[in-house]
Order: C-alpha cells, then structure tokens, then sequence
C-alpha cells in the first residue's frame, strides 16, 4: 500500500513562501463576492443566488476579521448545512427551522396582554 504525504507547507514554511495555512483550494473570504470566485463555486454544486447560500456566508462575515480569513469550497458547504432553502437556521438538537432568537435577552420576558377576543376557551370555560 503506498502511502501519500504532503510536504507542500513544508516546502512553503522552509522557502518562506507565504500561503494560506495549506489549505486546500483556499478562498480568502473578502473575495466572496467576484465572480471568478463565484464561477468556482457554481461549478462545486453551490447555488450563489440561494438564501441558504446567503445566510451561511453572512453568518461567516459577520466577524470584521473575516476579511483576512480564508475558507474553501467545502468548509462553505457545511455551513449550509445550517440553514434551509429560505435561509433560517436549523437548530441542530431539534432540526426545527427559524427558532433563532438574535434580541436582546430581556425582551423575552416582557408581559403581554392578549385581549379576550383572542383567546381561546376550553369546554370547561376556562382559558
């Protein structure tokens, strides 16, 4: 059985050539928006024009680092996977969509009036 070593970062840390961290068909992530960068992508099976493709690369330059990092084809697909065709995030313990709570946490115990109108009642009568 043969067996395949890269010695490329070596080669490049040795030589002091820079790169970018050795990884594989790297992106750097400022450059998400060209359309070279986006041809590529297509042709990896990534739809640029969906929303699930939207809100994974929103929520990878979210950081105002992000403009330095790189990322490749398929770290970008496992993002996906976090989101559905419209966008909304999965919640991975439950697999429910769009339960992605981003306000402020005291607004969530806020105490609300439901008038009468709106409520339902049992048979018994009772709310």
């Amino acid at each position: 059985m043969s067996r395949i070593t890269d010695y490329s970062l070596l080669f490049q840390m040795m030589f002091g050539t820079k790169s970018s961290v050795g990884m594989v068909n790297s992106i750097k992530v400022s450059s998400l928006s060209s359309a070279s960068v986006k041809a590529q992508l297509n042709a990896a099976g990534i739809n640029t024009n969906s929303k699930q493709y939207k809100a994974a690369i929103r929520q990878m330059t979210q950081d105002p680092r992000s403009s330095a990092m790189f990322t490749n084809v398929q770290a970008i697909k496992n993002l996906m996977r976090s989101y559905d065709s419209n966008g909304d995030w999965i919640d991975p313990s439950t697999g429910l969509t769009g339960l992605l709570v981003n306000e402020y946490k005291g607004d969530w115990h806020k105490i609300i009036s439901i008038p009468e109108s709106s409520r339902q009642i049992d048979e018994k009568g009772s709310c």
